[in-house]
């Protein structure tokens, strides 16, 4: 009861929490630097963009021409290889002058940063990670966007996560891990959703010595607080799963547990024994399946991931249905964004993430069933990106079902050793509720970049914009064009 009360005072203040974020962000460095010797990389990096609009306040019937710039500046601080510490940060800051109406933020930060720490040899570690976003209080938002211009509604979004953990081998026979995770939401102008959570995990796991029948248990507990504390939560699960390797191609799974949900929920009862069966099934290096069904709190779960690779060419797809809520969403938003700062790209054998879910930011729970696929094929200049989602909501006090389905391609050529095209069309429709209002975006980009030097380039866009509704306001066109110099060092 003291930890929760001291944390919702440090929630409540956030002038303090961002002090405490920098003053953790500096000992992190300062303690890596002093624990191993390494190669450290150091990119600083500036863009600045001019972007002339025809329609500056996204108007519907009096369009008024607008002309606008934006600064960002940025560094991005890398360690990795060899030794007890790894570091990957890319932070940018980017700030609009003449800022347009109904264009959201003058300032928008972005960060992605992680690290991971050897704090005893082979024993006890540390994870840490640090993000910020510009996202959108409602539904319907662009996707994976820090501009004013891509983000309807917009909020700033700080998270960040400590996780220290134990792990320790009982011969070659199991494998024991406790970890301690602290992490925290902060939406910047919003009222009481910030929030916070506390969780504990003891796991025990199969060893090196089962090669065939691999088994796992698990203990976790969980708290949530938020700001406003009117629907802080708790949950307690028990788990327990065990596989089989029948061959080279299939390999059976089986879990089982107890899940005890202390939420606020319209259900009769949140606490459920939870199972699944399902099996992995591999045909060959470049083909890989998983799947199972089973039974949760909500009702029936069915899931599967799959994904499959050609030469030039990689086909995913996959179906989940989970309980969740925003602030896990947010947090995961985050955590895909430092995989992509930190990465050349995901392997084609780990299972389909899918993208995160981008809803009406609410303390209320929800169960969120999503089915998407993506599609990739990369030629020697050429790449071209083809994804597809269909996400439903159904909330757990108010009832509401909200939805939204998208469409999303691009393309991108090099046309000579210095000059690149790009091009990228997106559809997207989506509903809150069942009585809000549907909207549907267009976007259209067409660009061109040229590299002046080793660490400077120019690029050229072109960008169309539409948003349809069925309510009579709010829907507007808009032609963009912009020119913008960047630099890294």
């Amino acid at each position: 009861m003291v930890t929760d009360t001291v944390t919702k005072k440090v929630i409540s203040n956030k002038k303090q929490l961002l002090r405490i974020c920098l003053l953790m962000s500096g000992a992190a460095l300062l303690f890596s630097a002093q624990l191993a010797a390494g190669d450290w990389k150091l990119s600083p990096g500036i863009s600045v963009k001019g972007t002339y609009t025809d329609n500056a306040d996204l108007s519907s019937s009096d369009k008024k021409g607008g002309f606008y710039t934006q600064v960002t500046p940025g560094v991005a601080i890398n360690r990795e290889g060899a030794g007890r510490i790894q570091v990957n940060a890319n932070y940018s800051l980017t700030y609009t002058g003449n800022r347009p109406g109904r264009r959201g933020r003058t300032v928008a930060h972005s960060l992605a940063s992680k690290m991971q720490a050897e704090l005893y040899k082979d024993i006890i570690f540390l994870d840490a990670s640090a993000g910020a976003r510009l996202g959108s209080v409602t539904s319907g938002g662009q996707r994976g966007s820090n501009s004013v211009d891509d983000v309807s509604n917009p909020v700033q979004t700080y998270t960040y996560r400590l996780s220290p953990y134990f792990k320790r081998h009982l011969g070659r026979y199991a494998d024991i891990l406790t970890r301690y995770t602290f992490d925290q939401v902060i939406n910047s102008g919003t009222n009481g959703l910030d929030s916070y959570k506390n969780q504990m995990l003891i796991s025990v796991n199969s060893g090196s010595y089962f090669t065939r029948f691999l088994w796992g248990a698990s203990y976790q507990q969980s708290k949530i607080g938020y700001e406003n504390s009117i629907r802080d939560s708790e949950t307690t699960s028990f788990n327990s799963n065990i596989s089989y390797i029948l061959n080279r191609k299939w390999r059976i799974n089986l879990n089982g547990g107890k899940v005890d949900y202390n939420i606020q929920s319209s259900r009769s009862s949140t606490d459920s024994v939870t199972w699944s069966a399902g099996a992995t099934w591999t045909p060959s290096l470049r083909t890989g399946m998983d799947f199972s069904y089973g039974r949760q709190m909500f009702g029936k779960n069915f899931a599967f991931n799959l994904n499959h690779r050609w030469r030039r060419a990689t086909w995913k797809a996959g179906y989940r249905k989970t309980l969740t809520n925003s602030r896990n969403q947010q947090l995961a938003q985050s955590s895909n964004a430092i995989e992509l700062s930190g990465s050349q790209g995901a392997n084609y054998q780990s299972n389909y993430r899918g993208y995160s879910d981008y809803s009406t930011l609410t303390d209320e729970y929800y169960v969120m069933e999503t089915l998407n696929t993506g599609f990739t094929l990369g030629t020697r200049r050429s790449n071209l990106s083809i994804d597809a989602h269909f996400t439903r909501r159904g909330y757990e006090v108010s009832g509401n079902k909200g939805r939204d389905i998208g469409i999303n391609t691009s393309w991108s050529r090099q046309l000579t050793p210095k000059t690149d095209a790009k091009a990228a069309v997106s559809w997207q429709k989506n509903r809150a509720n069942e009585n809000a209002t549907e909207q549907t975006r267009w976007r259209l980009s067409l660009g061109l970049s040229r590299r002046l030097t080793a660490y400077t380039s120019a690029n050229l866009d072109y960008k169309y914009r539409r948003l349809d509704s069925t309510a009579s306001t709010g829907e507007y066109r808009e032609n963009q064009i912009s020119l913008s110099l960047a630099s890294r060092w």
